[in-house]
């Protein structure tokens, strides 16, 4: 009786398990366009210019992409132009990275950020991008020569920066953190066609979600310090040579190239400390603590002393404290706050909610005292 029972229960199960998978839609992959990169560009007012990379499968050929483009007022009345544009239903499970014209970007994003939010097959952890120009030119690159899937190229690009602590992380999650925090502002990188290839230029510093300004390479080492902790990235610092007259190393011949002395430094680890230290004045106190390696000198200097250390460590303090409050003076300027002194002034109000409006009109009095504390841990090669 028991057998029996296991028996009609064992044929009733796989009797279930048939109709269940006669109900779940089918996808083979050779039926489907797999987007791996969209992008955006303003056309006239009121239209969006869509472009989308996709991958085909093809069983009777290689694996091969397709750049399909259209015009709508809205990504879903783009998504609608691209399908008739494909003999692939196109789906963006494997999207993988975005990019917004500059032209764009200047007038808010929001709205097609929050398509990405909307559709439950995207995740997170895509990469959202502001090209220099239009996003056409960066989607239209030819890599066909080279079998490089431009959506792969660009994903990985920016991976491997943010692995490397170059740039922040400009994924869907943090863009929709610090677009809704009241105490922050998004940072997106932008790209750039040089000699055939895209590349990161730069970064781009939003207002909410309108773009205003951009930092460039040279800039981005002090702004990934103030957001992050940071084990990565150099700086280059330039002195006058009657600075460090007192270190350089007597008679050997000066390098007639160069003006002044410039001394190129990697960051082993870092720190940075916000401290809101007066209220009332709007005050913050701004604590960077660096170790790093001297990698480079156009100029010999007498490293061989602890003292002679020191001063060289004093003088590239004063360097960098002078960038720093440049840099925060600017995003201030700007009205913008990349960094999230915001969030610190609000953890000081004593649990209650400040409004944006609000914290922008306190920002523009904002001051700050810059501390930087670099220790040079190892000293490197003379150019």
């Amino acid at each position: 009786m028991l057998k029996c029972s296991r028996s009609k229960l064992l044929l009733l199960l796989a009797c279930c398990m048939t109709i269940m998978t006669g109900c779940v839609e089918q996808k083979p992959l050779e039926k489907l366009g797999l987007i791996t990169t969209a992008g955006y560009d303003l056309i006239g007012k009121e239209q969006i210019k869509g472009i989308v990379v996709v991958q085909k499968f093809d069983p009777m050929a290689k694996s091969a992409t397709k750049v399909i483009s259209a015009i709508s007022k809205t990504s879903k009345g783009l998504r609608q132009a691209e399908n008739l544009k494909s003999n692939q239903k196109l789906v963006s499970g494997q999207l993988r990275s975005v990019v917004y014209s500059r032209e764009l970007a200047e007038k808010g994003i929001i709205q097609l950020v929050d398509t990405l939010n909307r559709d439950a097959a995207i995740g997170n952890m895509v990469y959202l991008t502001i090209a220099d120009q239009t996003a056409e030119e960066i989607m239209k690159i030819d890599y066909s020569k080279t079998n490089i899937n431009l959506g792969t190229y660009i994903y990985n690009l920016i991976k491997q920066n943010v692995e490397g602590e170059q740039i922040i992380s400009p994924t869907l999650q943090e863009f929709n953190h610090n677009y809704y925090d009241i105490g922050k502002d998004p940072v997106l990188p932008i790209l750039k066609m040089q000699g055939g290839d895209v590349v990161i230029s730069g970064v781009g510093l939003f207002r909410e979600d309108r773009l205003v300004d951009e930092l460039k390479q040279s800039q981005l080492f002090f702004l990934k310090i103030l957001v992050d902790k940071y084990k990565a990235g150099t700086l280059e610092l330039g002195f006058k040579k009657e600075e460090l007259q007192d270190i350089m190393l007597k008679g050997l011949v000066q390098t007639p190239l160069y003006n002044n002395i410039y001394l190129t430094i990697d960051n082993i680890r870092s720190k940075s400390k916000i401290k809101l230290i007066d209220k009332q004045n709007l005050k913050f106190k701004v604590e960077i603590k660096l170790d790093s390696r001297l990698l480079e000198m156009t100029e010999p200097l007498d490293l061989s002393k602890p003292a002679t250390v020191k001063l060289l460590e004093k003088k590239m303090n004063k360097a960098m404290e002078k960038q720093v409050e440049d840099l925060l003076y600017h995003l201030r300027e700007l009205d913008i706050d990349p960094i999230g002194f915001g969030n610190e002034y609000e953890v000081h109000y004593r649990g209650q909610q400040i409004s944006k409006e609000k914290w922008r009109e306190l920002y523009k009095k904002a001051e700050f005292d810059v501390q930087v504390k670099n220790r040079i841990e190892k000293t490197g090669v003379i150019d």
